[in-house]
């Protein structure tokens, strides 16, 4: 199969080589995954620069990704072949956070793209109980659902924007659908974004862009990370809350604690999602709630994908097409 592998870290011409792989053969409850759209998430961007210790070249990345089922392994139904699916992180499903229903911290996951192949491949193998068949969205914009949506989803599970006002740091893969799914369920939202295309369109959907003068916000929820934490802690008001979702450089952020202690902020982490919020996203896509954007690779321009993201120029989710 025709596959892009993270060879080194460093930059994306170097780091990522397109490449044959054996195809994969299901074994005893696996299945195979023919890849119709795989996302580039902005993690995979930290994932090759080497900022996660676990990750160990070479492997595909890719955590995002839909396709249908092309052949099952002995123990798992026949009827799966043809399905269309998502991919979801292989979970152990008996650690303290599985049995809780918090798959996302598992202490034990194995990530896509990380811990095993991803999905920058034609072609994924997989556990068939990390398959997930769905129907009634294209592909493409399924892809937004399997990670920026969904992951929108599960941060705003932690936080009541109804008739509050929220300020949006960063109108990336995900900001973009936190603004619109806090703008659904009755937020005032603003959004924190340098770029005019985006604040265009954010207009358009309702949204407002943040200027200068704009604070004392009930909720900011963070999408960059370490560049933005200080200045989201400074526009919250007073026992406010910031939810932080973003990493984008890998780097720490340096803040004094009199931030949250004098103005009882709570800071609150939000780790990624579960695959029933990936079900919930697809649901807001199918209804028209959430407007999907996305822009189209092929899967050897992966380098290219990445390199797009990093100048600001790609709209939405850099969607790669095997």
């Amino acid at each position: 199969m025709r596959a892009v592998q993270l060879v080194k870290f460093g930059e994306p011409r170097e780091a990522l080589q397109y490449t044959d792989l054996p195809d994969p053969k299901p074994g005893p409850g696996e299945v195979v995954v023919k890849i119709e759209a795989a996302g580039v998430c902005g993690r995979d961007l930290v994932v090759r620069k080497g900022a996660f210790p676990h990750v160990k070249p070479p492997v595909v990345p890719g955590h995002e990704g839909v396709g249908r089922v092309v052949e099952v392994g002995p123990g798992v139904e026949k009827e799966l072949v043809g399905a269309r699916v998502f991919l979801s992180a292989v979970y152990d499903g008996t650690c303290e956070y599985c049995r809780r229903g918090l798959e996302n911290l598992c202490r034990n996951a194995e990530l896509l793209g990380e811990s095993r192949h991803g999905t920058y491949a034609e072609y994924v193998l997989l556990p068939a109980r990390f398959v997930h068949p769905f129907h009634g969205v294209d592909p493409r914009a399924a892809v937004v659902a399997t990670c920026p949506l969904s992951t929108a989803v599960y941060a705003l599970r932690h936080v009541d924007v109804d008739g509050r006002r929220v300020l949006v740091v960063g109108a990336g893969g995900t900001g973009l659908y936190i603004a619109q799914l806090a703008s659904v369920r009755g937020g005032e939202v603003y959004v924190s974004t340098r770029s005019r295309e985006k604040a265009k369109v954010l207009s358009e959907l309702g949204i407002k862009t943040a200027g200068e003068g704009d604070k004392d916000f009930d909720v900011v929820v963070d999408t960059v990370g370490s560049p933005t934490f200080e200045r989201s802690l400074k526009l919250v008001k007073r026992n406010g809350v910031v939810v932080v979702i973003g990493n984008v450089t890998g780097e720490r952020a340096l803040i004094s604690p009199a931030l949250i202690i004098l103005r009882q902020v709570k800071v609150v982490g939000s780790m990624a999602f579960r695959p029933w919020d990936i079900y919930e996203a697809l649901d807001l896509l199918k209804r028209g709630l959430i407007r999907p954007f996305y822009t189209e690779y092929r899967l050897e321009d992966a380098a290219r994908a990445h390199e797009d993201m990093e100048r600001g120029i790609v709209f939405g989710r850099a969607v790669l097409i095997p």
